[in-house]
């Protein structure tokens, strides 16, 4: 054999009639996992000895996979192989493929060892105030992983992946088992800016919430008519009402000083601590709603499940306790 028919690229193999195009249906796993040991090898028999086969079976599934795509891997040579550039090209994906797969073996196998727990959080709450203390359980329960993900939707355990969810309402979820969060208040919350704009320093100032803009979630009842009732005063008719679809738009409206919000503590915590938001009425009313921790009855008995119910109602009494002080 010449140097040109050692070194050139060969011309990819047309595909033969009645074989699967590269859009079609995929070749075997089994052959993608020969073909990758032998290219990380760069040789067959010791492919063949890390898939405890025979370096002639390796040779075959290989054959088989350059005849289903249509193009030539490998350069077959005296006493060595060299991956074409065909070959090198696929040789990078297959290897990023096979550890994404192994990667997802990995964690659905620890789900099912307890280890690892799905939490479905209220996505303000989750985006505000649990993702940032969510080290402090890892420190704690370090053989513990955490998914977390955000929705407002209605949980159904059957149905759904998840384990545990935390949500606002009532406390009567039927199906699953609900620990109330904490009991936890509302109260006024807006920008420094927009609390001196409008002079809000005391109740006094009430009256100037007919100048100003409310901002609302259209999910929540509008609890202001309460509020108002808790501070000593009538029915106010805000300038305006503008409207979101989740808590976090909302405060993040509020910190721009596009309007002043109701929020219960737990929402607005952290950016009431750095000034982002402030209160300029410190009347707070409690409401019979709340966030609740929802678990599934099949696992609210795993351990994982029952440390992270504990952990999160703990860390919620703690951030009340330190508003009272």
């Amino acid at each position: 054999m010449n140097d040109r028919h050692q070194h050139n690229t060969p011309s990819p193999t047309p595909l033969k009639a009645g074989a699967p195009s590269g859009r079609g249906r995929l070749p075997l796993l089994n052959l993608f996992r020969a073909f990758e040991a032998a290219a990380r090898h760069r040789s067959f028999r010791n492919a063949a000895d890390e898939l405890c086969i025979t370096p002639s079976a390796i040779s075959q599934q290989i054959h088989r996979l350059e005849l289903s795509l249509g193009v030539k891997l490998f350069r077959r040579l005296p006493r060595r192989i060299e991956l074409t550039q065909q070959g090198a090209a696929l040789a990078n994906s297959v290897q990023e493929a096979l550890v994404m797969l192994q990667t997802a073996c990995d964690r659905i196998t620890q789900r099912q060892d307890g280890n690892t727990i799905c939490v479905d959080s209220a996505p303000g709450l989750g985006s505000s105030w649990l993702v940032s203390r969510l080290p402090d359980f890892r420190a704690q329960h370090p053989d513990v992983t955490i998914i977390l993900q955000a929705s407002n939707e209605d949980v159904d355990f059957a149905r759904q992946d998840v384990d545990v969810a935390v949500r606002w309402g009532n406390g009567r979820w039927p199906g699953a088992r609900a620990t109330r969060l904490v009991r936890d208040s509302v109260s006024p919350v807006c920008s420094p800016e927009f609390r001196e704009r409008y002079q809000l320093r005391g109740l006094q100032d009430l009256p100037a919430l007919r100048n100003v803009t409310q901002l609302h979630v259209t999910a929540q009842g509008n609890t202001w008519t309460d509020w108002l009732a808790a501070a000593g005063h009538g029915s106010i008719t805000f300038h305006d009402v503008h409207y979101f679809s989740d808590a976090t738009l909302m405060l993040q409206a509020a910190m721009h000083g596009q309007g002043i919000c109701l929020s219960s503590y737990l929402l607005a915590e952290h950016d009431l601590l750095s000034n982002r938001l402030v209160r300029p009425f410190q009347v707070e009313l409690d409401l019979t709603d709340g966030y609740y921790v929802l678990t599934n009855r099949r696992s609210q008995d795993r351990e994982a499940v029952a440390w992270f119910r504990e952990w999160v109602c703990e860390q919620a009494r703690r951030s009340v306790s330190l508003r009272s002080r």
